[in-house]
C-alpha cells in the first residue's frame, strides 16, 4: 500500500547521510590522510598546551604578526 511505501521511505531517510555529512566526512578523510597536515595539527596542539599562543581580536592584530 501507499502507507507501507511511505513508511519504508521514512526508514531509508532516517539512515541516509546528508550531503553536508558526506562533505564533512570527505574533508576529515582528506585531513587525516595527509601526514603534513597531521604534523601541523599536532604541533598546534602542543603550542596551545604550552601557552605559545597569541590572542587575535582584530584584523590589525593579525597583520602585526606578519
Amino acid at each position: 500500500s501507499i502507507k507501507d511505501v511511505y513508511e519504508e521511505l521514512k526508514k531509508i531517510e532516517r539512515t541516509m547521510a546528508t550531503k553536508q555529512e558526506l562533505e564533512s566526512l570527505t574533508d576529515s578523510i582528506e585531513i587525516l590522510s595527509n601526514p603534513k597536515t597531521i604534523k601541523q595539527l599536532v604541533g598546534s596542539a602542543e603550542d596551545i598546551q604550552k601557552g605559545r599562543v597569541k590572542q587575535v581580536t582584530s584584523a590589525q592584530d593579525l597583520l602585526r604578526e606578519f
